[in-house]
């Protein structure tokens, strides 16, 4: 029998290199970028680890535990992917060898859970600003990736997007084909990609934001209405229409003097003809995320339907025109909001998505900083640094848990010596040269990606959130650790 397939554990363990490889090559600033093709012909461009494994078709199990982790560390650090699923396959790689030498897989993954927490402790220890700043910080997540050729521009709108939403996540990034990267900016505000039914003009309307009650109630799937005769039908539908003429004139009572009303759902047109004839514009049937943006910027509530209506907002709407597709830029009345929108401009939609992904990642990473979060140097130094200091400490382990230990610690040097060999240079060396660094206290070296050998990540300005590191230590050594546990692979019942 063919042992390639009856050992689960080895079978996860080839299905998980199979991921690494696939996003090996895009690591650090010269990594390579991917070409991603789907069956109907549309194509992707990227060199984003996340974005890779979110649109590959993964059917095994052990593979999918990769992209797991590969989602979670992009949730909650907004970079590092690629590291996290690169330093894991090193650890299953090494783990390999510890089996061949008689450690038991429990063993190995127990080895690794300590040297985690011991790494970490080191982690811990590496803080530093460095000198740097949130600008520095913005330029090192966008290194490598197609918008570096505008590296300052991009940077600045990061920061000042995350000084003016306070967050990530009150930032919507938005692509706008034409023009050059570096004619990107930034708009204080919510931008909605969708045209009113009617014309309106720009200014300062009256704005309300509501889910629904605008158009018929749709009755529930086999519910059957039996009407005797035809004017009976005409009766029910004439209701409906003057039932919802009354929602529209409480509309128009709240907006006296006309306005805006922008709803998730429908509105019938004739209710649109009514209440334009308010001159109240209507902008229907938008996106949830849409309406809690506009929500948070205009600082009001979303009504359920017109009875509901509490809050009137008074912004400032500019409506503009762009590939024949309308915008409309919408503030809060004093220009302040915790909304921020980046307009991001591009020769080709192509182009613009991987821009929109890059900037998501300095988005997140800057503001991971900005909010208290601390630096540690990049390029894969205190990757080097927390190995070395494992190699130190080993020995004070009882049993074969050094080796596990020694083993980790081979493991975190997978991360610069990955950088150098993307760049082209001879990883060995780099490694070589930088434990020796190290050792003298030169903890801030790392990878000379340009030129060879080994520079300063500091006169570089190359620094990364320390919790970015520390939770891609964490994220990879829990589905280690999981995968090496699997003693089986069973096919469920099906529901």
């Amino acid at each position: 029998m063919n042992e390639e397939n009856t050992d689960p554990l080895q079978n996860n363990i080839r299905a998980a290199t199979t991921i690494v490889n696939t996003v090996k090559s895009t690591l650090g600033p010269m990594g390579r970028d991917k070409m991603m093709v789907d069956a109907g012909g549309d194509t992707i461009i990227t060199n984003d680890g996340a974005t890779i494994l979110r649109e590959l078709d993964v059917g095994h199990p052990g593979a999918k535990m990769m992209v797991d982790i590969s989602k979670t560390q992009e949730s909650l650090c907004y970079d590092g992917t690629t590291s996290t699923v690169v330093f894991s396959g090193q650890l299953l790689k090494e783990s390999e060898n510890l089996f061949s030498k008689g450690l038991h897989p429990n063993l190995v993954a127990k080895g690794y859970n300590q040297a985690a927490r011991m790494a970490i402790e080191h982690l811990n220890t590496l803080a530093t600003d460095g000198g740097m700043t949130p600008h520095d910080i913005a330029k090192t997540a966008i290194t490598g990736k197609s918008l570096e050729s505008a590296s300052e521009v991009v940077a600045e709108l990061c920061v000042k997007a995350v000084e003016t939403a306070g967050d990530a996540d009150n930032v919507k990034v938005m692509s706008l084909s034409g023009g050059a990267l570096q004619d990107s900016y930034f708009f204080n505000g919510y931008v909605v990609n969708k045209d009113s039914v009617l014309e309106t003009h720009d200014g300062n309307p009256s704005i309300i934001l509501m889910n629904n009650g605008l158009e018929p109630t749709k009755e529930k799937e086999n519910v059957q209405m039996q009407f005797t005769d035809l004017q009976g039908y005409t009766a029910f539908k004439e209701g409906d229409k003057d039932d919802l003429l009354e929602r529209a004139k409480r509309i128009a009572q709240l907006l006296p003097d006309g306005g805006m009303i922008f709803i998730r759902d429908g509105c019938t047109d004739e209710v649109v003809n009514y209440l334009h004839k308010q001159d109240i514009a209507v902008v229907r049937r938008l996106p949830e995320s849409t309406m809690k943006g506009l929500a948070s910027t205009l600082g009001i509530s979303i009504a359920q339907n017109p009875d509901d209506i509490e809050d009137v907002a008074y912004g400032n709407v500019e409506k503009v025109k762009h590939d024949d597709i309308n915008y409309f830029f919408v503030s809060s009345e004093d220009n302040k909001s915790d909304q921020s929108t980046l307009i991001l401009r591009g020769a080709s939609p192509s182009t613009l998505d991987e821009v929109a992904r890059g900037f998501d990642d300095a988005l997140g990473v800057v503001s991971m900083i900005m909010n208290g979060g601390q630096m540690v140097y990049g390029g894969g130094s205190t990757y080097v640094s927390m190995a070395n200091y494992l190699r130190n400490n080993s020995a004070s382990v009882e049993g074969r848990g050094q080796m596990a230990i020694n083993a980790f610690a081979d493991a975190l040097e997978i991360i610069p010596a990955t950088i150098a060999e993307n760049a082209g240079h001879d990883p060995l060396d780099c490694l070589l040269s930088l434990r020796h660094a190290i050792s003298e206290g030169r903890i801030e070296y790392g990878p000379d990606v340009e030129n060879g050998g080994i520079t300063s990540m500091q006169d570089l300005g190359v620094v990364e959130p320390l919790d970015l590191v520390k939770q891609a230590i964490l994220s990879a050594t829990e589905v280690t650790s999981a995968i090496l546990k699997i003693d089986d692979i069973i096919a469920k019942r099906a529901e």
